[in-house]
């Protein structure tokens, strides 16, 4: 009977968790007014901010524009013009250029078709991006290119072009036989003549604006494959109700779009089914209708300010994160090694303070953004500093108010502010540490990776200790604390709009599950194990088969895996995850990785075999911590067999985790102060 009253339960949990995840997912974008009858796409590969603050006739355009930056990441590791052409061509992200080659000139039309078109067919099967190249083409009547990159942009399946121009003709533009159009103006020159491109793209926008046409002015990728990666320039003019800041629903960004939603906005929906080269499908289109959101802006020179801090926000984050760690790392080292060497009190102080250092850097990451770092002077080191002090302060607070349970502290504050991050949006992923942002293109919106790898390590730690109170009292009610606790982090993690992230809670359900199942039996036998698993993949399927029957253009990462799934489209997706997640063995930073992550999950199973007599002492010592490690070693292995960060999840989550519990043991185990009266005593 109480079996089968705990099943019940937790089949309600499991369809409460899918029913909240699922509710109250609109975007806060502002839709525009009627496109006007020709959307006329102006394309500058490497067209930056920095452009536009140098060049008065730019700069004039701000004010009369809806504005905001693009991501230009394409399918390879280089935007090239080819790569940012072929991407428009898709409405997905496309592969062009030659890994580890210069860029090199555009193809020539020679008889109405684009020259060595199969070459780029071939290139998206030999990398399975399942871009289906032409799609644009095929799909719009009357559409109009100007220019070679407009070629690219406009040919049909096959590479022909037809309603092409090498050049701009602003009386071909305004007749009835354009419909929409693509514009190459050409790539920004690198130096000499810089000034003089600046002038002409301007002079083509009024010109374009003349045909009456809803002029976006984009860069669609950068000018070399060396050239410094940033979020270039987006201008919509007119601009619908004033000038405010452009977005889309596959960004959910205010001033932040990305490349492919400029084909969903020439295409307005229309799209039409052409299947790229290999056994792939194409798939939906990956961007968005563009909008616009936010209050009005009439200073076209604090908006260029803007757009340049932005740019500082995206792209400073990744390469201060490696002197940060390093920091950290050298000063765990080095109190480690005094530790060792003296084994006195303040040494061990040290040490303790270093560890938890590290765990407050969890914190640190996501809280930095509430200072603006990217507006003050040197960027890049103020980010670092800030970083460090925070860590620093948390790390501080934690000992001072929790002594040795300093661990704690840190495991639920960074629970705590990532729900709270989640349910606001995920406003401090912009531009921390731990986002993967438009630079990358990884992810717009919602928890990635590293992220995750923090709540889950923070919901577990913080459920264990609210069972670990209960316990006692009633094992059924301290598995029900670490089903709330864990449920609110699955949820938070999951629900599209929040967290947004399908690969998370397919790590963290099963592990929340087998924790409260431990909790409660205190063992668990393979046939529950099995029960536990099918748990968990029934709770995620029904929250992605629930965002599937919503339409495609509110759907998250969720609905469009079903979509890909019921489509038959999945294996381009499952490649490509899977070679991201094998790139890191490819050095042997990756090996030792996952040499450290089997050795720390064998010690949460095989705890007798660890050399360490605190760490044996502390697994027998509370019901939880078994429960515990377990699940963290649950949700690792399936995060790192289902994800595309592979090894790197785990790693992450071992990195918060760890110094934790070591600073935990060498707090707890402080040998016991010997006064010199006691030595007296003693002689005596």
């Amino acid at each position: 009977m109480r079996f089968t009253r705990a099943r019940r339960l937790l089949a309600r949990t499991l369809m409460l968790t899918a029913a909240v995840v699922l509710a109250g997912t609109g975007t806060a974008a502002a839709q525009p007014a009627d496109l006007y009858a020709k959307v006329v796409v102006i394309g500058v590969p490497g067209l930056t901010w920095s452009d536009v603050k140098a060049s008065p006739e730019l700069t004039a355009l701000v004010d009369q524009s809806h504005v905001g930056s693009i991501s230009v990441k394409t399918a390879g590791p280089h935007t090239c013009p080819i790569d940012g052409w072929l991407t428009i061509s898709a409405g997905t992200r496309a592969w062009g250029n030659v890994p580890d080659q210069p860029c090199g000139d555009l193809p020539a039309v020679t008889g109405s078709k684009v020259a060595d078109w199969q070459t780029y067919v071939d290139r998206q099967a030999e990398h399975h991006t399942g871009a289906p190249i032409g799609r644009l083409g095929i799909s719009r009547d009357r559409l109009c290119g100007f220019g070679p990159g407009a070629a690219i942009a406009v040919a049909k399946p096959d590479g022909t072009v037809a309603n092409w121009s090498p050049d701009f003709d602003a009386t071909k533009l305004a007749s009835t036989a354009c419909g929409d159009a693509i514009v190459d103006a050409g790539a920004m020159p690198l130096r000499e003549g810089r000034d003089q491109a600046r002038k002409q793209v301007a002079d083509l926008v009024a010109r374009a604006r003349a045909a009456d046409g809803w002029v976006l002015l984009v860069g669609v990728g950068q000018e070399t494959a060396d050239a410094h990666q940033q979020t270039l320039v987006a201008m919509q003019l007119p601009p619908d109700n004033g000038p405010r800041w452009l977005t889309s629903d596959s960004t959910r960004r205010p001033g932040m779009i990305q490349l492919t939603d400029i084909t969903a906005t020439v295409l307005r929906s229309e799209a039409k089914s052409v299947d790229p080269a290999g056994s792939e499908k194409a798939g939906p289109l990956d961007g968005a209708e563009i909008h616009f959101t936010g209050d009005l802006h009439t200073n076209a020179a604090a908006v260029i300010d803007d757009r340049l801090d932005a740019n500082q926000r995206f792209e400073q984050p990744r390469p201060v994160l490696f002197a940060v760690a390093l920091t950290i790392v050298g000063a765990e080292v080095l109190a480690l090694v005094w530790f060792l060497l003296r084994r006195s009190p303040a040494s061990r102080r040290t040490a303790v303070f270093t560890l938890l250092l590290q765990g407050g850097f969890y914190i640190a990451v996501f809280l930095a953004q509430a200072t603006v770092w990217w507006r003050w002077p040197s960027p890049g080191f103020s980010l670092y500093a800030v970083t460090i002090g925070i860590s620093a302060l948390s790390a501080v607070l934690a000992q001072v108010f929790l002594k040795r349970y300093a661990y704690l502290g840190l495991a639920l504050a960074a629970y705590l502010l990532l729900l709270l991050d989640g349910v606001l949006g995920t406003p401090m992923q912009v531009g921390s540490m731990f986002a993967d942002g438009p630079v990358i293109g990884g992810r717009f919106y919602g928890f990635g990776n590293s992220t995750f790898a923090t709540l889950a390590v923070g919901a577990l730690v913080t459920a264990a200790w609210a069972a670990q109170k209960l316990i006692d009292k009633s094992r059924v009610q301290a598995a029900l604390a670490v089903l709330a606790i864990g449920g609110a982090a699955i949820i938070v993690d999951g629900k599209p709009g929040w967290g947004t992230d399908f690969g998370g809670i397919v790590a963290l359900t099963p592990a929340v599950l087998l924790m409260a199942w431990l909790t409660w039996k205190g063992s668990i036998s393979l046939r529950a194990l099995i029960g536990v698993g099918l748990a968990g993949v029934l709770a995620v399927s029904a929250v992605a088969f629930l965002d599937f029957l919503r339409p495609p253009e509110q759907r998250s990462h969720f609905g469009t895996f079903v979509a890909r799934l019921l489509d038959g489209d999945v294996s381009d997706v499952l490649i490509r995850k899977l070679q991201m997640a094998v790139q890191f063995f490819s050095g042997p930073a990756g090996w030792a990785m996952l040499a450290a992550v089997i050795l720390l999950m064998l010690a949460t199973v095989l705890p007798q075999r660890v050399p360490s007599e605190s760490y044996r002492e502390f697994y027998s010592s509370l019901p939880m911590v078994r429960p515990t490690l377990l699940a963290m070693s649950t949700c690792g292995v399936v995060g790192m067999l289902l994800n595309d960060a592979g090894v790197a999840l785990p790693a992450i989550m071992a990195g918060f985790a760890v110094p934790l519990l070591v600073a935990h043991l060498m707090a707890s185990h402080q040998p016991a102060t010997v006064s010199p009266e006691s030595h007296l005593v003693q002689e005596s």
